[in-house]
């Protein structure tokens, strides 16, 4: 039987984007190129580009 698709599997999925930081706080977030303007508009500069995954680890069971 073929394996359920979910949306942890969408969003651990590899892909372009790049890691971006908050120089004011120290936050620093992933995300892909659509929502990259949105966070230079609360302040967050780019750090670095390349392929990233927005979910990393695989979630425990019973969690």
């Amino acid at each position: 039987m073929d394996k359920e698709h979910t949306a942890f599997d969408e969003l651990s999925k590899e892909r372009e984007g790049y890691i971006m930081k908050n120089p004011a706080n120290g936050i620093e977030i992933t995300c892909t190129e659509k929502f990259v303007k949105h966070w230079e508009n609360r302040g967050f500069t780019i750090v670095s580009k390349g392929h990233i995954r927005l979910l990393e680890d695989e979630p425990e069971d019973g969690a």
